[in-house]
Formats: structure tokens, C-alpha cells, sequence
């Protein structure tokens, strides 16, 4: 992605959270403890693009076991060593707390992002990577299920979303672009990826799923909210400069 001196960021769509959820207790792993394997095994992938390729399998409906996913993460991080049971560890746990935190409907999950000292231009790279793999998942496995159960159709709002995912996949900032309120700004950008990951789930769960979680909840009140029930939508304009 080439460094851009102001990037302007159009999102007609944002999502603010205004329903409680309880917090899920699955800890995402660190980026640190990722970035370390990958150096040790000579890959060049970022580690946000891999758990942005497994959330947007998720989110779709993908049903992955271990092995599978075990299996497709060693292809995208095309090491030059062999991992160890360790990393296969590793892997595994990333797998299993994205599925709680998407059972759980817990808004509580974090992307995985370098930490606030690292500089503002490589955490907008690594948002970028996030969201380039969220997207090649999610087509990944809107294929497949397209074969298996015909033409999906998705809602305005999951269009809109993996189209304002898109945009920030191309964002950059150069490194002396940072400043105070270049930090909010990506805060909130952080914040809109990480609830609409969440709203398209929602929006892609089977209709029976949620028949089944309302009628075992025995609570109109506990079935999966819609879009609407979740999120309310206010323009906004944010600006990284």
C-alpha cells in the first residue's frame, strides 16, 4: 500500500454498539507471540491477515475444525521452517477463541494489532492486512457455500460493510503522519471493523440458527438480534492525517 501524506476515510455506515452482550472470557492471543513464530519460520505474512482470514471464514458461516484450519494457516504462512506442536497450539487458539467470541456475540474481541507503541503507520498497515484477509475468507467461504446451498444473498448493510472494508485495506499512513488526533481516528476505525465483523456474522447466520437460540432461550428477548436491534447507524467522516 503506498504511503499517502492525508487519507481521507468516507464511512456512511458506522456502527455504534448500544445492546449488552456479556464479555467473553477468550483472550485473543498477542500479536508479539505470532509475530515471533513468523520471523522463526521465515514467513512474511502479518499476523493480522491471518486472523482476519479466519474470522471472515467464520462470519460467512464456515464450519472449520482444527484440522482444517490447521491446514489452511500453515498454506497462507508459507513458512520456510517446519512449525512445531507449539505453533500448532498456537494456531489452534486463535481458531477456537474466534469461534467463542462469534457463539457468544461478545463485542469484546479484539483484533489482532500491534500494540499503541508501535507506530501509527504500521498498526494502519496491519489494519490493512486485517481487513484483506477478513475479505479473502469471506469470499472463500461465500464460495463454497454458494456450491453447497446455492446463490447467497446478503443484506445492504453486509454489502456496505465489506465495501468499507475494502476502502481501509488500501489505507496507509507515512511515519510522520502520526498525531493525536490521527490516534482517535484510527481508534474509531478499529472500532467500526471490529463491530462490522461482528454485524455481518449476525447477519449471515442462518435464519434457522437463530429460530433454535430463541426457542432454547425460551426469551424473545434472547434470539440473535437483527442489524437494526444491534446497531444504530450515524454518518460520520474520519479523517487520518
Amino acid at each position: 500500500m503506498p504511503p499517502l501524506q492525508c487519507v481521507t476515510v468516507f464511512y456512511p455506515r458506522l456502527f455504534y454498539y448500544h445492546v449488552e452482550f456479556f464479555m467473553s472470557e477468550q483472550a485473543t492471543p498477542h500479536f508479539d507471540d505470532f509475530a515471533t513464530v513468523f520471523w522463526r519460520l521465515g514467513s512474511m505474512l502479518p499476523p493480522s491477515q491471518l486472523q482476519g482470514y479466519v474470522m471472515g471464514q467464520l462470519a460467512v458461516g464456515a464450519e472449520l475444525t482444527e484440522q482444517q484450519w490447521l491446514q489452511q494457516a500453515w498454506q497462507l504462512i508459507d513458512s520456510v521452517e517446519p512449525g512445531s506442536n507449539e505453533d500448532n497450539q498456537l494456531l489452534a487458539e486463535l481458531l477456537a477463541t474466534t469461534q467463542a467470541n462469534f457463539a457468544e456475540g461478545s463485542l469484546n474481541a479484539q483484533l489482532l494489532l500491534p500494540d499503541d507503541d508501535i507506530e501509527l503507520s504500521q498498526r494502519v498497515e496491519c489494519l490493512g492486512f486485517w481487513c484483506q484477509g477478513f475479505l479473502t475468507g469471506f469470499a472463500l467461504a461465500g464460495k463454497q457455500k454458494k456450491q453447497a446451498a446455492g446463490q447467497q444473498a446478503y443484506s445492504s448493510d453486509v454489502s456496505e460493510a465489506l465495501s468499507d472494508m475494502a476502502a481501509i485495506a488500501q489505507v496507509s499512513l507515512s511515519a510522520d503522519d502520526s498525531s493525536e488526533q490521527s490516534e482517535a481516528d484510527f481508534f474509531d476505525v478499529i472500532e467500526y471493523v471490529r463491530l462490522a465483523a461482528m454485524n455481518i456474522y449476525f447477519e449471515c447466520l442462518p435464519k434457522q440458527e437463530s429460530a433454535v437460540a430463541s426457542a432454547e432461550a425460551g426469551d424473545d428477548d434472547a434470539a440473535v438480534p437483527s442489524t437494526a436491534q444491534l446497531f444504530a447507524k450515524k454518518s460520520t467522516k474520519k479523517q487520518l492525517h
